[in-house]
This record gives structure tokens, C-alpha cells and sequence, in this order.
């Protein structure tokens, strides 16, 4: 059961049925608004109501990776090719999901106050800000850029200097960064290589390429037993993909 750490909240996961296959099949959305979609389909708060959207991006990206983890197991696989001249070579990188997010511990800093009557505000020597959130991300990530994060989340947005600095040092450990560099080494040249890991873009890639099959498990599935597209979609994505093996071994 994932525990949020900046938030405090605690999270239910249920598993990925039929039906959030398909919506990861037929959206064209930016990974980050598909991830937002598919946790309102399965997250749940273990109290209250929650609203996935407002997490902060450190909060969101570790849900979305307990996500992963429910779905596809506890290590991921990145590939991506060697940027040295002349190489070229694909690199494989893999690694456990908790040793990637084990440095994600996020801190207050001393001098950080909560600013009263505005929830999730803090003041810093005078400065206010609050931590951008997934829905913030959305938003630069559709052409705001850092600029727009700037002006959303922080007071005054023209804010300079060591203020500035120290603004952006409380709001590093506070919400310390999930998606950030990978790096290892090519196999074919041995240099020292380093690539970007976004990592909802990368679970959602991984979630759609495992959804691939839906349609035509559903299709052998009603087929081979005539039930309906509604009752195969809201089978366990285990159970329908064991139906859908039984029926091709006893046709092969």
C-alpha cells in the first residue's frame, strides 16, 4: 500500500483490469494527463477524497510507480543508444524500482513555515511558495514551460538572487526529484553514458506495450465463450490473458 511522503496520504492500488488496458490503448494524451486518468480509475485513498492532479510531481511519480510495480514488477529497463561519436551501440539499463526511488526522502527545512489560511503555501524569509503539483506539470509541459511554474508557484514570481536560491533549495528537499538521470556504461564502446528518465513517460510506454493484446484477448475470449466485451474487460489482466493462452493452445 503505497505511502505518499510529502502528502502524508495513504493509497489503495487496485489491479488493472480490461477496461484501463483499453483507455491506454486508445489515448494520445501526454503521459502525464494518461498516468493522471488511470489513477482516478484505480487509486483510492485510504481516507477522505483525494484529487490526483494537485499531488506534487515527487508525490504523483511515486504513486505512479507503486503503480508499475503492482502492474509489472519491482524493476525497470530503460534503453536507449549510445550518444558517442561513432558508436551508436543500444544500452540496456536495468535496475530495482526501490533502489532508484530510495534517495526520494523528502525534508522541511528549517526557516520553512506553513503561511496560515493558505494550504500547501510556505514562507521562507518572506518569500512564499508552494510545491508544484502534477497538475503544474501538465500545464509546463504543454508550452508554459518554467516560467509559468514560476508564476504559479511562487510569491513574488519575480523573486531574485540568493532569495531566489533559497527558495529553490527548500522546494529541492521538499519534494525531492523522482524522474532524473540514469547512467552506466555502453557495452560496445565502455564510455560512461547517462540518459533522462521521465518516469511516467516511461510507465505508461510500458503499461501500453503490455495492454497491446486486449483487443485480441478479448476477441478470443468472446469468441471461445461468448461473453460479453463489458464482463472479459472487467476480468484481472492475469486471469483474461490465462483465458486467452488456454484458448490459442487448444486450437493450435
Amino acid at each position: 500500500m503505497p505511502h505518499l511522503p510529502v502528502s502524508g496520504m495513504e493509497v489503495s492500488l487496485r489491479p488493472l483490469d480490461g477496461a484501463d488496458a483499453l483507455m491506454l490503448q486508445e489515448s494520445n494524451d501526454h503521459p502525464v494527463a494518461v498516468a493522471l486518468a488511470l489513477l482516478a480509475r484505480v487509486a483510492r485513498p485510504l481516507e477522505g477524497t483525494a484529487d490526483w492532479a494537485a499531488l506534487t510531481v515527487t508525490d504523483f511519480e511515486l504513486l505512479v510507480a507503486a503503480l508499475r510495480v503492482q502492474a509489472l514488477g519491482p524493476r525497470l529497463q530503460c534503453g536507449f543508444l549510445c550518444p558517442h561519436r561513432g558508436c551508436g551501440e543500444r544500452v540496456e539499463l536495468g535496475f530495482a524500482m526501490a533502489e532508484y526511488l530510495a534517495p526520494v526522502r523528502p525534508t522541511r527545512p528549517r526557516g520553512v513555515v506553513p503561511v496560515e489560511g493558505r494550504p500547501g503555501w510556505f514562507d521562507l524569509d518572506g518569500a512564499c511558495f508552494r510545491l508544484p503539483s502534477a497538475v503544474d506539470q501538465v500545464a509546463a509541459l504543454s508550452g508554459g514551460g518554467i516560467r509559468l511554474l514560476v508564476q504559479r508557484c511562487l510569491e513574488p514570481s519575480d523573486l531574485a538572487g540568493p532569495a531566489r536560491a533559497r527558495v529553490e533549495r527548500a522546494m529541492a528537499v521538499m519534494a525531492p526529484q523522482v524522474s532524473r538521470p540514469v547512467g552506466g556504461h555502453c557495452p560496445a564502446c565502455g564510455a560512461a553514458v547517462e540518459a533522462a528518465l521521465h518516469l511516467p513517460a516511461l510507465v505508461i510506454t510500458e503499461l501500453r506495450h503490455a495492454a497491446a493484446w486486449v483487443l485480441d484477448e478479448v476477441h478470443l475470449i468472446a469468441g471461445a465463450y461468448g461473453w460479453s466485451e463489458t464482463a472479459i474487460l472487467a476480468l484481472p489482466a492475469p486471469r483474461r490473458q490465462d483465458y486467452a493462452r488456454r484458448i490459442r493452445r487448444q486450437v493450435a
